[in-house]
């Protein structure tokens, strides 16, 4: 064995506890690496891919009414239509068994499935529907209970009847339950009379416009289309928007995603100061050793190049235990988000990018944390080196010293007093140590204020509707008869209707951009409501004045995509009307995501008097609601009275104000789920440091614990020094990371909101996280401790004298 290779065993081998710490803290880090940014490359190029294997349309117009298919060789001949395809999709209610609830769901009707132009649905088992039969989406299948070979019924133009399921369908645009998607059935041509269809209209227009895509074109051929259609009496309800070669559901992932990667890189960073703990605790074990080989000749670069050497050699160790679980979690992380977003994640790929970051980083690091105390140790002079013993430290001398030894002393026990100045004996290391258990603290009070101010601001936007239940209509309806239909239901409520419209905004003769990308719609209320207010951002909200008055309310980031600014007018065209109207406030939207119909409010007289009727798209219904469940109940009974009258309710638009409050929140979860997991990974590589640290402190203080057992110390009064060691060092960095979590909490929170959720959150400390976070560290400090203390108390009087 050559000289170098015994070295090598001496100072890894034989002190293996030391080895498996550094293995361990670069290990963790390198972990995290390689599963989060695996786990992103992978999600986004399976995403992507499923999405362009499915043809997806570029613009995607969901009608309000049938539409003639006379009017599909109009569109088909705009200049900028590339190919179109129509089918129909409605809203109903289906019900797993006839004891069973009602639920709404959606229909989706295609001419011939076989021949499918764009956003292409796949037939996982089963058959493709026929009369008489349905076929159930693929999550909805999994998330409703019913399934191939199953029966569903449905309410229909007969009344209520039953269709059994002889198919299962993975459609690839369909907003997933755990987002709050419904369920969606697909049918037969032949079956459309049931549903109220017309047997060659529709009421969903695919089109594609020509290359290169571009969005500016797909807007502007969306403008085109949307005022033919208006020529023709068929407003559009929603628009959407895709790009051809990234998936729909990025949006989710965007924010996510870019945190996601910063805290990945942290937890490397802060198992790079574990590193640097353990290899100046291997420094200063081996100083005797640095002394001898710089006597016989030793330079300073040969001495560093053996101690890094070591130092790369754990390196590789950590690469070959953290690659393979990284890559499974990589591969495990990815299937379970793209199994939310109804693709199939297809056999195991390894995520090559992320594997060369973790190998770049599993070499860099380490030699970059190492270098430091190395570099210190190779270049100690020969007299230095060999007259130390490793146990020096830089406690005692300065002023702050020496008043916490004198106060430590009159006010606390011996035990206590000793492990307190064992505390603060070694700074560096103390400091090292405190960084990585601050920053899991300052992380966690962090995300415990952002769920705090997620559901402050869900609050506090519900504080501003005033209504309990707002019901929603396929067709407008007369208000008469609906103030008639639900106060029968329901004498002691109050009804205030609106008006919903399509609408075209243009400013400055360019192409007006919104927020949202599933178009732009008209809110028309009573300008003197007080059912529900946004919260204004700049300008004002509609006055009782502002009957009769031009005058509309917008989304600021709307506004701000067009350069609008409060005063300022813009080109509306409502139906076919149009008209300049004067923007008079901006409002912050609340959505959750981009996929919804973006509001614009303007008072419902003005609405009235410009395009003419006395009907209602929404009704608001104010009642006296206690628990979630009256809600419901009093939901479902105005709504099966409206429907027996006749009334088709729109189910997106049709909840109670808990149950929207629900599923808001419910949107937010997947966040709130990541950054819980990042929590825990740090509080992870915080454990391990400290763990690592009252280790090395146990090795470097070797002959002191043999100098203590020799003068009759015992066994539980050592064991009791390290763990209070252990636990002073969590009440510390409670006590750092309270105030830090504090002062940042606000901008990052706030940050947080604008990158991951697209609004701008209301802050609030979670002030009772901060005695979570006591408990947490205390507890982490402890189970860290346990080890390191019962070493020290086991460890044999001779043993300790011979280091």
């Amino acid at each position: 064995m050559s000289a170098l290779a015994y070295k090598f065993r001496a100072d890894l081998w034989r002190h293996k506890g030391r080895s498996l710490l550094a293995v361990a803290s670069i290990a963790i880090g390198l972990f995290g690496v390689g599963t989060i940014f695996g786990m992103i490359d992978l999600l986004l190029v399976k995403m992507d891919a499923a999405h362009r294997l499915s043809q997806p349309s570029h613009l995607n117009l969901i009608l309000r009414s049938d539409a003639d298919p006379g009017v599909l060789q109009q569109i088909a001949a705009l200049p900028d239509v590339a190919g179109i395809e129509a089918l129909n999709q409605l809203n109903l209610r289906f019900r797993p068994t006839p004891e069973s609830a009602w639920q709404n769901g959606s229909l989706i009707v295609r001419g011939d499935y076989t021949r499918q132009l764009y956003d292409k649905s796949a037939l996982v088992a089963g058959n493709w529907p026929v009369s008489g039969k349905l076929a159930i989406e693929n999550l909805s299948a999994q998330n409703s209970g019913l399934g191939l070979g199953g029966n569903v019924q449905l309410q229909t133009e007969r009344g209520v009847l039953s269709f059994p399921l002889d198919g299962i369908v993975r459609h690839p645009f369909v907003k997933p339950p755990k987002f709050g998607g419904q369920a969606v059935f697909f049918g037969s041509v032949a079956d459309a009379k049931l549903f109220g269809l017309a047997p060659h209209g529709f009421r969903q227009l695919l089109i594609r416009v020509r290359q290169p895509y571009s969005e500016d074109k797909a807007r502007a051929a969306a403008v085109q289309i949307r005022s033919l259609l208006a020529e023709h009496g068929v407003a559009a309800n929603a628009t959407l928007l895709q790009d051809p070669d990234r998936h729909w559901g990025r949006p989710f992932l965007a924010g996510i995603n870019g945190v996601l990667e910063i805290m990945a890189l942290a937890a490397l960073a802060l198992s790079a100061s574990l590193i640097v703990n353990t290899v100046s605790a291997h420094i200063a074990q081996q100083t005797s050793q640095i002394g001898v080989m710089k006597a016989i000749g030793g330079s300073h670069l040969a001495v560093a190049g053996l101690y890094l050497s070591e130092t790369l050699l754990l390196a590789f160790v950590s690469i070959l235990v953290a690659a393979p679980p990284a890559a499974l979690a990589a591969d495990l992380g990815s299937c379970r988000l793209l199994a939310i977003f109804n693709i199939d994640c297809g056999g195991f790929e390894l995520p090559y990018r992320a594997l060369a970051y973790l190998v770049a980083g599993g070499l860099l690091v380490p030699l970059l944390a190492a270098a430091g105390p190395v570099w210190r140790g190779a270049t100690m002079t020969v007299r230095d080196a060999i007259a130390s013993y490793g146990l020096g430290a830089d406690f005692g001398n300065a002023r702050i010293d020496r008043w916490l030894q004198g106060l430590a002393g009159r006010w606390l026990p011996t035990v206590y007093a000793a492990a307190l100045g064992n505390l603060f004996r070694r700074k560096t290391r103390l400091l090292l140590t405190q960084i990585v258990l601050v920053v899991a603290g300052a992380a966690f009070l962090s995300l415990t204020s952002l769920i705090a101010s997620v559901n402050l601001t869900l609050d506090n936007e519900m504080a501003r509707s005033r209504y309990s239940l707002k019901l929603g209509f396929v067709n407008d309806q007369p208000k008469p008869m609906l103030q008639d239909a639900i106060k029968a239901a329901d004498p002691d409520c109050t009804i205030e209707t609106w008006r919903r419209l399509p609408l075209e905004l243009g400013y400055d003769g360019g192409i007006f951009r919104q927020k949202g990308s599933m178009g732009l719609q008209l809110l028309a209320l009573p300008a003197a409501s007080e059912n529900y207010r946004p919260r204004i951002e700049s300008g004002r909200w509609l006055q009782a004045d502002d009957a009769g008055r031009a005058v509309l309310v917008l989304n600021a980031e709307t506004a701000a995509l067009n350069g609008i600014q409060p005063g300022d007018t813009v080109e509306a065209m409502i139906g076919r009307h149009r008209q300049t109207w004067q923007v008079v406030g901006l409002y912050r939207w609340l959505a959750g995501s981009q996929y919804a119909v973006e509001p614009v409010y303007a008072p419902l007289e003005t609405v009235e008097k410009s395009v003419g009727g006395d009907s209602a798209s929404l009704a608001l219904v104010s009642a006296p609601v206690g628990t979630r469940e009256e809600e419901s109940g009093r939901l479902r009974r105005l709504s099966e009275m409206l429907q027996q009258r006749g009334v088709v309710l729109d189910i997106y638009n049709t909840h109670g104000r808990q149950e929207q409050r629900e599923f808001t929140r419910h949107q937010f979860q997947p966040v709130i789920g990541a950054l819980s997991g990042l929590a825990a990974m740090l509080a992870a590589v915080g454990g391990i440091g400290l763990s690592g640290a009252l280790a090395i402190g146990v090795l470097q203080r070797s002959r002191e614990i043999g100098v203590l057992r020799a003068i009759g110390a015992p066994s539980p009064t050592l064991f009791r020094l390290f763990m209070l060691e252990g636990l002073f060092h969590g009440i510390l960095a409670w006590l750092i990371s309270l105030p830090l979590g504090y002062w940042a909490g606000e901008p990052l929170a706030k940050q947080l909101g604008e990158t991951m959720l697209g609004v701008s959150l209301d802050y609030q400390f979670a002030a009772p996280a901060a005695w979570s976070w006591l408990g947490l560290i205390l507890l982490l400090a402890a189970v860290a401790s346990y080890f390191p203390a019962r070493k020290a108390a086991t460890m044999a009087i001779h043993d300790c004298l011979s280091h």
